[in-house]
């Protein structure tokens, strides 16, 4: 997203402008070398065209005018959410002594956490907030709820990362790992395709999707009566003995 508040309309004129006067400044120099420039006035009308003929080709897919941001356009409220539940994961996940079960029951445990904590803070109405770039505003509870949903999906790409990582140290994990400059080759056999099969994309999609039937559930569970807390990991690892083959690859990665 590019943020300007100079008008770029008006940039694009001017580079015109300069280009027809140069053009001109260039035609009659190379036919009467003694006379002097020629200084081009555009009149009202001719800016307009030239205007319309700039917005013709000016791109308009990411300029965002500075005068304009709003919550819809910038991504301060799934931030705010995004950076408050990997604060509560850092607490529960150091060390480096957790594993792909621990950060998807971390990443459910803390949306059901933010999830209380933004349904508390709108009891009495929108909750006001202040950013660098919206500054200080309202936030409606739906504002602020759709919001955690987008910090959701940005903690499930920190989910995909992090398996990446795992899958690439199990592979590499034995001294032959030359294995992978030579996986075409015959000589290595089923280990080869065993070890390939750790780089599996529907592996990390598959979390991804217990991730969110979790999500669905919960909510699901949350609006019914005699909701209380911790559900959603209760309902996580329902989630996830249905998923057995998932299961089986994640174990294959300990």
């Amino acid at each position: 997203m590019n943020v300007n508040g100079i008008g770029s309309n008006d940039y694009y004129m001017r580079g015109a402008a300069k280009y027809v006067q140069e053009k001109i400044f260039a035609r009659n120099t190379g036919s009467k070398a003694t006379e002097r420039p020629v200084h081009l006035s555009i009149s009202d009308e001719g800016k307009n065209m030239l205007r319309e003929l700039v917005n013709k080709f000016e791109p308009d897919s990411d300029y965002v005018n500075a005068r304009e941001l709003t919550i819809q356009n910038t991504n301060e409220v799934a931030w705010e959410h995004y950076t408050a539940m990997r604060g509560i994961s850092s607490q529960t996940l150091k060390d480096g002594n957790y594993n792909v079960e621990d950060v998807m029951k971390s990443i459910m445990d803390t949306y059901e956490a933010r999830y209380n904590e933004i349904v508390k803070e709108h009891k009495n109405g929108d909750r006001e907030v202040s950013y660098k770039l919206t500054g200080n505003r309202s936030l409606t509870l739906d504002e602020d709820l759709a919001g955690l949903d987008e910090a959701f999906k940005m903690r499930l790409a920190n989910l995909k990362g992090y398996m990446t990582c795992q899958q690439t140290n199990k592979a590499f994990e034995n001294p032959d790992s030359s294995w992978y400059f030579h996986r075409n080759g015959s000589q290595n056999g089923g280990n080869t395709q065993d070890r390939i099969q750790l780089f599996d994309a529907e592996y990390q999609d598959s979390a991804v999707s217990i991730m969110e039937q979790t999500r669905e559930r919960f909510l699901a569970a949350y609006k019914s009566f005699g909701y209380k807390g911790g559900t959603a990991l209760d309902i996580f690892a329902n989630v996830w003995k249905e998923n057995i083959s998932f299961v089986e690859k994640t174990n294959h990665l300990l």
